[in-house]
């Protein structure tokens, strides 16, 4: 049922969801990386961070350069986390549905990229623009191995339901849409040729643990946060068998 939402109409899957235990755990992965890259650039905020949490982030960010401190390379997760990861019930229902598979390694960290984000609530500048995954691999960025299709996944790791998460345009992976890319940060990125309120997109009001599978040329990007609380996602690239 999984492919076939993914292969047709709406483009999409959230039949899977993780288990409160994985929920927690994955929790405890994240802070500790987050905490320690606190520590390593601003040892003395540290303990400011650790007593508010990742939910409230944002009560004390102006303490940190936020724009420049949270590049991709330091939110992917180290390899011991994704051998845990791997380990766990949600990656054994992923198999059963697609085989074994591979996860991307598209900034050739050499190992497969588990990676979180953050988002502040009504901070626009923390969410990109919609776009489809895809486009990022036809700009050069990553190497798809023969033979395989792109499958994504996210995740909500403290997110708010209809407040903060994530956002797509259902069906929209059956279209081609137009774009252009723009330099930004030494990478080609690309920028939607559509105005985006004239897409009809959604909000995925996701629990703490909800994914969402999908389609690498659906349209999708981050919600600006409503709520109180900073967003925490976690994304991976599958490389899975043609189905």
């Amino acid at each position: 049922m999984i492919k076939q939402k993914l292969a047709g109409p709406p483009g999409f899957s959230t039949d899977l969801s993780l288990k409160n235990e994985e929920l927690v755990r994955l929790r405890h992965l994240i802070h500790n990386q987050w905490l320690e890259h606190i520590k390593s650039l601003a040892p003395e905020q540290v303990n400011r961070f650790e007593e508010l949490g990742m939910e409230r982030y944002h009560e004390a960010s102006k303490l940190l350069d936020h724009s420049s401190m949270w590049p991709k390379k330091v939110r992917i997760l180290p390899r011991n986390a994704v051998l845990e990861i791997r380990k766990m019930n949600f990656f054994r229902q992923l198999e059963d549905y697609f085989g074994q598979f591979e996860i991307s390694d598209e900034e050739n960290v050499g190992r497969e990229e588990i990676y979180w984000r953050l988002v502040r609530p009504n901070e626009k500048n923390d969410i990109g623009p919609l776009h489809a995954d895809g486009w990022f691999w036809e700009l050069g960025h990553g190497a798809t191995p023969d033979n395989v299709v792109r499958v994504k996944i996210w995740i909500g790791i403290y997110v708010e339901p209809g407040f903060n998460g994530f956002r797509y345009v259902p069906d929209s992976h059956l279209k081609d849409w137009p774009y252009h890319a723009e330099l930004k940060h030494g990478f080609n990125k690309p920028v939607i040729d559509v105005a985006e309120d004239s897409l009809d997109w959604l909000l995925f009001e996701s629990n703490p643990g909800d994914t969402i599978i999908f389609h690498d040329k659906l349209l999708h990007g981050g919600a600006i946060g409503r709520g109180n609380s900073t967003r925490v996602s976690l994304e991976f690239t599958m490389f899975v068998k043609p189905w």
